[in-house]
């Protein structure tokens, strides 16, 4: 890590004026301070691996997982509306149980930490608030083939609550599974 001399300044200040003021925070101003001062920037990033890390979500994965989201709520939205003839044809190709997300891997597939931001933080995807949203097994692939099936109904759907999948697109939809 690299801070110019009016960076290192700026930190200064702040550090003082976060001292004086009292300022109860998550961030050790002496420790960063003492490592600013000592030439040791390398050590903030092991000392704040939370806020200095290298990671970004990757756009692909933000988009994945926005739009498995997505259909997924049209999926649980659609099922809670239709009849009970109709829930029972849906739920006999999904396994006798009535379609719900799962979530995603929390070990292995970054959608879940995306997921969790999404719902979360934002607030979107308010049906999925209050879930564990960890499926405990590698999920996406089975959402991708859903996806594109549900894909070229969506512009017919878009985002109005009162559309709604039927029960043989919904079919159709988990079959790809």
């Amino acid at each position: 890590m690299k801070l110019s001399d009016g960076e290192k300044i700026i930190i200064a200040m702040l550090a003082d004026m976060h001292k004086a003021m009292g300022i109860e925070g998550e961030t050790d101003v002496e420790r960063l301070m003492a490592s600013i001062y000592g030439g040791h920037l390398w050590s903030l990033k092991w000392d704040l691996t939370g806020l200095l890390h290298d990671h970004e979500d990757s756009p692909q994965e933000v988009e994945e997982t926005t739009n498995i989201l997505n259909m997924w709520s049209f999926i649980e939205r659609s099922f809670g509306g239709l009849d009970d003839a109709a829930k029972e044809k849906v739920r006999a190709v999904n396994y006798g149980h009535d379609p719900e997300f799962a979530g995603f891997d929390g070990n292995n597939e970054g959608h879940f930490s995306i997921a969790k931001h999404l719902v979360e933080v934002t607030g979107r995807f308010e049906d999925f608030k209050g879930r564990s949203l960890n499926s405990h097994s590698s999920v996406v692939p089975h959402y991708l083939r859903m996806y594109a099936v549900f894909q070229p109904l969506y512009p017919q759907l878009g985002m109005r609550p009162n559309v709604a999948l039927t029960a043989n697109e919904l079919i159709e939809i988990l079959g790809a599974k």
